[in-house]
């Protein structure tokens, strides 16, 4: 089993109001979520606009049970309500571990 790496890139609208509230009542259910070993959101002061939720899944079966239960109706987030446009989603594997 791999470990993998899943970053978001989420483009929030300037105007967006109550950013931090829809963050920590959504990204709880991705914490908890089986398999979910690490989550954070992480910025760019180069790009204030943008934020980027960067999580840590036990294996590839895992993020796909969580995209899955996302797309499904108890799985809907609020982030719609901050960002400007869908997310970027990147997936990534370990290539070499030192």
């Amino acid at each position: 089993m791999t470990a993998v790496v899943v970053l978001l890139e989420i483009p929030i609208r300037p105007d967006a109001e109550g950013v931090d509230e829809v963050l920590r009542e959504d990204l709880p259910h991705t914490a908890s979520f089986a398999g979910n070993e690490s989550t954070a959101v992480i910025t760019d002061a180069a790009r204030p606009n943008t934020l980027f939720l960067l999580t840590l899944w036990a294996t590839m079966e895992a993020y796909d049970a969580y995209s899955e239960w996302r797309r499904s109706p108890g799985g809907v987030t609020r982030m719609s309500e901050i960002a400007s446009a869908a997310p970027i989603v990147r997936r990534f594997n370990t290539y070499l571990e030192f």
